[in-house]
């Protein structure tokens, strides 16, 4: 199979929203589901982040979200191993609205097209109140955040998938 930005972008979209509502399910019906949420998340980040390092080690916004999500993930993963309790909230709510609203905003300035610039510049705003709120009430969306969470951030993918081929068709060769 031949890794291009389109199939990239895909299976980012698809890993990341099945990824979330995996997580919100594990949430709803496990007691203690810390530890099978970040082997979900482990696992399933093996599949784009591998296929972003394969497809273009010199464009800085693969290397973003790669390493972006590499950093949380550990960062995720020490502080339930570390048992920091104080930073969990942060970690396990917080920080992914943060980590969305800085991944796409930056992904915003560097999209070409203004309907994909739209996309996640929004998808970033959305991010930034979610962290936001959840800053100062990390229980405020209990029970949907990650639902929240798939549709902010693995949609604005999947929507992008058209959006570039569109823009890609359009160009001239």
């Amino acid at each position: 199979m031949t890794i291009t930005r389109q199939t990239l972008l895909l299976w980012w979209g698809l890993t990341v929203t099945v990824s979330y509502l995996i997580t919100e399910y594990i949430g709803r019906t496990m007691e203690e589901g810390h530890s099978a949420v970040l082997w979900t998340w482990i696992l399933a980040m093996l599949i784009p982040v591998g296929m972003t390092l394969l497809l273009d080690k010199r464009n800085a916004l693969v290397w973003v979200w790669a390493g972006a999500t590499v950093l949380a993930t550990a960062e995720n993963y020490w502080a339930h191993a570390a048992e920091a309790k104080s930073i969990m909230p942060f970690s396990f709510h917080t920080l992914w609205f943060l980590f969305g609203a800085l991944g796409f905003a930056y992904t915003a300035t560097a999209a070409e097209g203004t309907r994909r610039k739209q996309l996640y510049g929004l998808a970033a705003l959305l991010n930034l109140v979610g962290a936001v709120a959840l800053f100062f009430n990390h229980e405020l969306l209990e029970g949907y955040q990650y639902i929240i969470l798939a549709v902010i951030q693995g949609l604005p993918m999947l929507l992008d998938v058209p959006l570039r081929r569109q823009q890609h068709q359009a160009k001239p060769a």
